[in-house]
């Protein structure tokens, strides 16, 4: 679409044919294409890139929320995985990087990460696989990328080129990165972050999707933003959690110390701008495009990413979707009126898990049962 000739033609002929069960995907994407050839072909920066992909992200959701309730997760999953992955194989290549060739584009924009490891996708595309339950990347002055404190990652050969990285994390397993200012980010399960190899220009601005805690390096000369597919959060230095997953009706900001500033990104209705104060919690809700200001017991929100769960007065229901992603397991409720069940009380995230869904039974005054290795049912 934004670099036709007949070799590309000939590629994408003869993929449909091998694989014709991929034609909606294929097409999904090629709409996703012809929106973006009003954009400039200039050079672009992670600000406008991020943006972008904001844009596409929430035409996803909106798009899926047509539909019910149990398929909804699965759908925007695919679509989400799809669009992510040109968007970063593709448009965020193409801005900075400006290849000559639409085919070699074409063929990184299938190489879909393991969906079992975790994986840090850089800006050329190369995929890094980081096969542990908990991870750490740490992004070195020298441009070196240190995983777990002992595999290395080159420094890039040209490390004037700003290219957007990324981290994906997928159910059961955790990870922590220490970006190129010093600010560090904690990403539970089920989480993908965004973010460029250096910053520069005025603001530092990165994008998530699922939930992070960010204990941001302070820089007055630059803003520290992040972005979600409804709203972005504004700090200079400080730390606060945001919660901000797909199947989520809420988006949660939780402020720990400093002062954050909570506005809407350009594709949403919503345009009143909220502060938030330490201990502090904004829940925006995506339906009604509301946000209620509350004050909170912070760890209650935060404490995940210290390896254990906080609850005071905590529906049933939400504790089991915390636990389904952190052990990436199926907790089924027998009787759905048990959800709304007020749980007050901590759990050890590290532990056996089923010792720990041992733990919630008895606390719910439910019983467990295990149908196999990932599910469970409470009643």
């Amino acid at each position: 679409m934004l670099h036709y000739n007949e070799q590309s033609d000939t590629y994408w002929k003869n993929y449909l044919e091998k694989n014709p069960q991929k034609k909606k995907e294929i097409e999904f994407a090629r709409l996703l294409i012809l929106q973006l050839q009003s954009k400039k072909e200039g050079g672009s920066t992670e600000e406008e890139a991020i943006g972008l992909l904001s844009g596409i992200i929430q035409q996803i959701e909106n798009t899926n929320r047509k539909k019910n309730f149990r398929r909804i997760t699965l759908s925007l999953l695919k679509y989400a995985a799809v669009a992510l992955v040109f968007f970063f194989l593709g448009i965020g290549y193409y801005y900075f990087q400006k290849p000559e060739s639409f085919s070699g584009l074409a063929e990184q924009l299938y190489s879909v990460p393991d969906e079992s490891s975790v994986q840090l996708i850089l800006g050329d595309g190369k995929n890094v696989p980081i096969d542990q339950k908990e991870s750490t990347v740490e992004y070195r002055a020298d441009g070196k990328i240190v995983i777990n404190s002992r595999d290395t990652v080159p420094a890039e050969s040209d490390r004037q080129a700003q290219k957007l990285n990324q981290m994906v994390i997928p159910h059961g397993k955790n990870s922590s990165i220490l970006l190129p200012d010093g600010t560090i980010a904690y990403l539970n399960a089920g989480s993908r972050l965004v973010y460029p190899n250096f910053f520069k220009g005025k603001n530092r601005e990165v994008f998530l999707i699922g939930e992070g805690f960010f204990e941001v390096a302070r820089d007055e000369n630059m803003l520290f933003i992040v972005q979600t597919t409804d709203l972005n959060v504004e700090v200079l230095g400080t730390r606060f959690n945001v919660s901000a997953y797909p199947s989520d009706n809420m988006i949660e900001t939780v402020l720990v110390e400093g002062k954050v500033k909570i506005s809407p990104n350009s594709n949403n209705p919503f345009r009143k701008e909220y502060t938030l104060e330490a201990n502090q919690l904004a829940s925006f809700n995506r339906i009604s495009a509301e946000t209620i200001i509350s004050a909170v017991d912070v760890s209650n929100y935060v404490s995940w990413h210290n390896g254990f769960l906080n609850f005071d007065s905590s529906d049933l229901s939400r504790i089991v979707k915390k636990l389904e992603r952190y052990y990436n397991i199926k907790i089924i409720l027998d009787d759905p009126m048990l959800g709304i069940r007020s749980i007050t009380g901590k759990l050890h995230l590290k532990d056996e898990t089923e010792y720990v869904l041992k733990v919630l039974a008895k606390t719910a005054s439910a019983d467990l049962k295990k149908l196999n290795e990932t599910t469970y049912v409470l009643m």
